[in-house]
């Protein structure tokens, strides 16, 4: 399962140095992903209905080269693996008007009871989606 979004670059997601803050990745990695469970059926909505919550329990970010206001970028999210209570993304973005990649990165996403707080295993729906191993 795979999704590619399309932004550009906002000013106000610069640094002192004029180029994309680090941790603005992490919200490119959330659009992304968010997109991706759009386009696999499973939007917020059906998640909070399924009485649910993905909550990301590990991320890296791989920065290679910076991105600069009014680049075009294309971010690419892979559902690269699940288990029974986990998923894991991964993220590659690219600036379009300038070819060059800018950062790689995954997630590591833990579904949790709403009501217990506590880690559970996917909905079967979910497993269908993911592609669990339902160890």
């Amino acid at each position: 399962m795979m999704t590619t979004i399309k932004l550009s670059v906002r000013s106000y997601e610069l640094d002192s140095f004029g180029h994309v803050n680090n941790a603005i990745y992490l919200q490119y990695f959330e659009v992304a992903r968010c997109a991706l469970l759009q386009d696999a059926g499973l939007p917020f909505p059906e998640i909070q209905r399924a009485g649910i919550q993905i909550v990301i329990a590990d991320a890296t970010i791989k920065y290679l080269s910076p991105a600069f206001f009014t680049d075009e970028l294309s971010i690419t999210c892979v559902c690269e693996s699940s288990t029974g209570a986990s998923v894991t993304f991964t993220y590659t973005v690219e600036c379009q008007n300038r070819n060059k990649r800018i950062a790689t990165g995954s997630t590591k996403g833990v579904c949790i009871d709403k009501l217990t707080g506590k880690p559970r295993r996917w909905p079967e729906s979910f497993q269908l989606v993911f592609g669990s191993d339902t160890d």
